[in-house]
Protein backbone atom coordinates (compact mmCIF):
# COMPACT_ATOMS: atom_id res chain seq x y z
CA UNK A 1 0.00 0.00 0.00
CA UNK A 2 1.15 3.53 -0.74
CA UNK A 3 -0.34 7.00 -0.34
CA UNK A 4 0.39 9.80 -2.80
CA UNK A 5 -0.79 13.22 -1.60
CA UNK A 6 -1.64 15.70 -4.36
CA UNK A 7 -1.34 18.91 -2.32
CA UNK A 8 -2.17 21.46 -5.01
CA UNK A 9 -5.26 19.58 -6.20
CA UNK A 10 -6.37 18.61 -2.69
CA UNK A 11 -6.25 22.22 -1.53
CA UNK A 12 -7.99 23.59 -4.58
CA UNK A 13 -10.84 21.07 -4.48
CA UNK A 14 -11.25 20.73 -0.71
CA UNK A 15 -14.20 22.61 0.71
CA UNK A 16 -15.31 24.12 -2.60
CA UNK A 17 -18.95 24.10 -1.55
CA UNK A 18 -18.31 25.40 1.98
CA UNK A 19 -19.56 28.91 2.65
CA UNK A 20 -18.00 29.23 6.10
CA UNK A 21 -15.11 27.47 7.82
CA UNK A 22 -13.82 26.22 4.48
CA UNK A 23 -12.23 22.80 4.89
CA UNK A 24 -8.84 21.98 3.43
CA UNK A 25 -7.91 18.34 3.17
CA UNK A 26 -4.39 16.98 3.05
CA UNK A 27 -3.12 13.50 3.75
CA UNK A 28 -1.56 13.25 7.23
CA UNK A 29 1.97 12.71 5.92
CA UNK A 30 3.79 12.56 9.27
CA UNK A 31 1.27 10.02 10.61
CA UNK A 32 1.74 7.95 7.46
CA UNK A 33 5.52 8.09 7.87
CA UNK A 34 5.23 7.09 11.53
CA UNK A 35 3.05 4.14 10.53
CA UNK A 36 5.62 2.99 7.94
CA UNK A 37 3.37 3.68 4.95
CA UNK A 38 5.16 4.28 1.66
CA UNK A 39 4.40 7.86 0.59
CA UNK A 40 5.17 9.84 -2.52
CA UNK A 41 4.06 13.30 -3.60
CA UNK A 42 2.81 14.38 -7.00
CA UNK A 43 0.35 16.35 -9.03
CA UNK A 44 -2.10 14.66 -11.33
CA UNK A 45 -3.43 17.79 -12.97
CA UNK A 46 -1.87 20.94 -14.36
CA UNK A 47 -3.88 23.96 -15.46
CA UNK A 48 -7.25 22.26 -15.72
CA UNK A 49 -10.51 22.40 -13.76
CA UNK A 50 -9.02 20.49 -10.82
CA UNK A 51 -5.75 22.40 -10.50
CA UNK A 52 -5.91 25.57 -12.61
CA UNK A 53 -2.31 26.60 -11.94
CA UNK A 54 1.12 25.07 -11.61
CA UNK A 55 3.99 23.84 -13.73
CA UNK A 56 4.22 20.15 -12.94
CA UNK A 57 7.58 20.67 -11.23
CA UNK A 58 7.68 17.98 -8.55
CA UNK A 59 10.13 20.02 -6.48
CA UNK A 60 7.59 22.87 -6.27
CA UNK A 61 4.92 20.36 -5.30
CA UNK A 62 7.22 18.90 -2.64
CA UNK A 63 7.89 22.32 -1.14
CA UNK A 64 4.14 23.04 -1.11
CA UNK A 65 3.56 19.78 0.75
CA UNK A 66 6.32 20.56 3.26
CA UNK A 67 4.74 23.95 4.01
CA UNK A 68 1.20 22.64 4.30
CA UNK A 69 2.00 19.52 6.31
CA UNK A 70 4.24 21.37 8.77
CA UNK A 71 7.27 19.36 7.69
CA UNK A 72 10.41 21.33 8.48
CA UNK A 73 14.00 20.89 9.47
CA UNK A 74 16.66 18.98 7.58
CA UNK A 75 15.35 15.47 8.31
CA UNK A 76 11.78 16.29 7.25
CA UNK A 77 12.90 18.11 4.10
CA UNK A 78 15.15 15.22 3.09
CA UNK A 79 12.25 12.87 3.58
CA UNK A 80 9.94 15.09 1.48
CA UNK A 81 12.59 15.16 -1.26
CA UNK A 82 12.75 11.39 -1.08
CA UNK A 83 8.96 11.30 -1.61
CA UNK A 84 9.36 12.80 -5.10
CA UNK A 85 12.42 10.75 -6.03
CA UNK A 86 13.15 7.28 -4.65
CA UNK A 87 9.78 6.69 -3.01
CA UNK A 88 7.89 7.86 -6.11
CA UNK A 89 9.73 5.27 -8.21
CA UNK A 90 8.78 2.57 -5.71
CA UNK A 91 5.11 3.61 -5.86
CA UNK A 92 4.98 3.33 -9.66
CA UNK A 93 6.93 0.07 -9.73
CA UNK A 94 10.31 1.08 -11.14
CA UNK A 95 12.77 -1.61 -10.04
CA UNK A 96 15.37 -0.39 -7.54
CA UNK A 97 18.13 -1.66 -9.84
CA UNK A 98 17.01 0.81 -12.53
CA UNK A 99 16.92 3.92 -10.32
CA UNK A 100 19.51 6.19 -8.76
CA UNK A 101 22.68 7.93 -9.82
CA UNK A 102 25.05 5.06 -10.47
CA UNK A 103 26.50 2.95 -13.26
CA UNK A 104 23.81 0.79 -14.83
CA UNK A 105 20.84 2.90 -13.79
CA UNK A 106 18.50 4.41 -16.38
CA UNK A 107 19.86 7.88 -17.15
CA UNK A 108 16.67 9.92 -16.68
CA UNK A 109 17.38 12.90 -14.46
CA UNK A 110 17.23 16.62 -13.88
CA UNK A 111 20.50 18.41 -13.14
CA UNK A 112 20.20 21.12 -10.50
CA UNK A 113 22.59 24.03 -10.01
CA UNK A 114 23.62 23.13 -6.46
CA UNK A 115 25.95 20.85 -4.59
CA UNK A 116 23.99 21.14 -1.35
CA UNK A 117 21.36 18.46 -0.85
CA UNK A 118 19.50 20.57 1.72
CA UNK A 119 19.15 23.51 -0.68
CA UNK A 120 17.18 21.57 -3.30
CA UNK A 121 13.78 22.44 -1.81
CA UNK A 122 14.55 25.62 0.10
CA UNK A 123 16.63 27.52 -2.44
CA UNK A 124 14.94 26.21 -5.58
CA UNK A 125 18.14 25.99 -7.65
CA UNK A 126 18.01 26.36 -11.41
CA UNK A 127 17.31 23.20 -13.39
CA UNK A 128 20.29 23.33 -15.74
CA UNK A 129 19.63 20.20 -17.77
CA UNK A 130 17.12 17.43 -18.33
CA UNK A 131 18.53 14.06 -19.37
CA UNK A 132 16.34 11.31 -20.83
CA UNK A 133 17.81 7.88 -21.56
CA UNK A 134 21.31 9.35 -21.27
CA UNK A 135 20.68 12.17 -23.75
CA UNK A 136 20.40 15.87 -22.84
CA UNK A 137 16.95 16.91 -24.04
CA UNK A 138 16.76 20.36 -22.44
CA UNK A 139 19.15 22.94 -21.03
CA UNK A 140 18.55 26.16 -19.19
CA UNK A 141 20.77 28.97 -18.02
CA UNK A 142 20.07 31.60 -15.42
CA UNK A 143 21.99 34.86 -15.37
CA UNK A 144 21.95 37.86 -13.07
CA UNK A 145 23.36 41.28 -13.75
CA UNK A 146 24.09 44.08 -11.31
CA UNK A 147 23.58 47.64 -12.49
CA UNK A 148 26.63 49.20 -10.86
CA UNK A 149 25.47 52.74 -11.68
CA UNK A 150 22.83 52.40 -8.99
CA UNK A 151 25.43 51.35 -6.45
CA UNK A 152 27.92 54.09 -7.34
CA UNK A 153 25.23 56.80 -7.39
CA UNK A 154 24.25 55.90 -3.84
CA UNK A 155 20.74 54.85 -4.89
CA UNK A 156 20.97 51.22 -3.87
Amino acid sequence: MAVVPLPATDLFLGGRGDETAVRRGLAPVRDLWDAGVLTACATNNIRNAFTPYGTGDVLETALLLARLAHLSGPADLRRVLRMVTYDATRVIGIPEADYGVRVGAVADLVVLDTQDHDSVLLERPARTAVIKSGRVVARSQCTAELDDTLVTDGKA
